[in-house]
């Protein structure tokens, strides 16, 4: 494995985040059955979500039609319901496949110092994107070369002041999470809650697992709960939980009571923010393939 590559690879992709991409679309990624690559192109490992919501289809297939038209041959990996030894499994065996660099879209931003030491002894340049991974080993942190994605804490601060600056006076409200364990997750709260005012009461914070259904489900669930609490917005982490919550708040007759922010930024939410189901959405640009 030439070593040079692996300083080129690193250099060429840090700036191509300077430049446009591709606009979403099918791609030839290989499956993840076989890693070698017997065209002779450079090799990726793209260790995926993989169905999530209309955010993760667009960045994947993004991901996807860029290195199909950069001339990589990249092999894509998803998963399924955050299933993080999946991933593991993948990038294991990627790493041994000797692909010449790695994608990685992590469903835990924790677990992974094992894998990226095995990365960095092989000289396998790995990019984390869309989400962060907390290392602690030290040789682990050598493989990781890039992060690539939006700054989640300054989403949720956007969502903070959009209440700050709507509320006033202060008022209560509740909050739609994502699975546990996400950077983008944690980032978004972190943000949320550092932006937030005093005089704003956070009623309630509960995962809804990007889920429309779900989350529902979680805000019927709320607005009974604290129905004498006169509830009047609501932070969802993702579009679909936004969405979800706009049907349940519409099913409690308080459609135009209860303002909903989102975030992502996907058609169907500003088409819902133009219908007046959403107050707010923060968009989550997904083209940084």
């Amino acid at each position: 494995m030439n070593i040079n590559w692996k300083k080129t690879i690193a250099i060429v992709a840090s700036a191509a985040v300077l430049l446009s991409v591709a606009a979403c679309g099918s791609s030839t990624a290989s499956d993840a059955g076989d890693s070698g690559s017997k065209s002779g192109k450079k090799t990726v490992g793209f260790v995926a979500v993989g169905p999530e919501g209309g955010y993760r289809t667009a960045n994947e297939n993004d991901i996807k039609a860029a290195f199909d038209k950069a001339g990589f041959d990249l092999v894509y990996a998803p998963t399924q319901n955050n299933d993080q030894q999946k991933q593991i499994q993948a990038f294991n065996k990627f790493v041994n496949d000797e692909v010449d660099a790695i994608v990685l879209s992590s469903t835990e931003d924790s677990g992974w110092d094992d894998s990226l030491k095995k990365a960095a002894e092989a000289e396998i340049p790995v990019f984390t994107v869309d989400r962060h991974v907390e290392v602690k080993d030290a040789e682990a942190k050598k493989a990781v070369v890039a992060y690539i994605g939006p700054d989640h804490e300054w989403q949720g601060e956007q969502a903070a002041e959009y209440v700050n600056k709507n509320f006033p006076d202060g008022a209560n409200g509740i909050v739609l999470e994502g699975p546990a364990g996400l950077s983008v997750v944690k980032d978004r709260t972190k943000g949320f809650n550092a932006k937030i005012a005093s005089n704003q009461k956070i009623l309630e914070s509960q995962s809804a697992n990007w889920s429309t259904d779900e989350a529902k489900t979680v805000t019927a669930g709320l607005l009974d709960k604290y129905k004498s609490e006169n509830i009047s917005w609501i932070f969802a982490q993702n579009d679909e939980m936004g969405l979800g919550a706009a049907q349940a708040v519409d099913a409690a007759g308080m459609k135009g009571k209860v303002k909903i922010i989102a975030v992502d930024g996907t058609k169907a939410a500003l088409e819902a923010v133009a219908k007046g189901d959403l107050a707010f959405d923060i968009e989550t640009n997904p083209l940084f393939g």
